[in-house]
């Protein structure tokens, strides 16, 4: 019995330790892919991905601003969208340097 309990809070100091980690860890990565985006693109190059982004998006569905939306939010939406809209991968790449340059920290 005594050490189903133990395994028990064993189990459970695991979880919680785990859960605190990565809450620090997706706030600090999301500034450091913004960051990786402004510098390793030009502004020309985000220049590009806006008017990739409303060319191509714009035809399904009303845009979002790319403030409205967390860096995280982006990551998920973006290689689905990317594939609905048969965008290569350098536009795509330059949809997402424009999105994730812009969207919320």
């Amino acid at each position: 019995m005594k050490r189903i309990a133990l395994l028990a809070v064993g189990i459970s100091i695991s979880f919680v330790a785990c859960t605190s980690k990565k809450a620090t860890t997706s706030t600090a990565s999301a500034a450091d892919v913004v960051k990786e985006m402004q510098t390793k693109y030009t502004d020309i190059q985000r220049e590009e991905g806006k008017t990739l982004w409303q060319g191509n998006c714009q035809k399904c569905h009303k845009l979002y601003e790319p403030q409205s939306r967390t860096v995280g939010k982006w990551e998920r939406v973006l290689p689905r969208m990317n594939n609905r809209a048969k965008l290569t991968d350098e536009q795509a790449a330059l949809v997402r340097a424009y999105l994730i340059s812009n969207a919320k920290v």
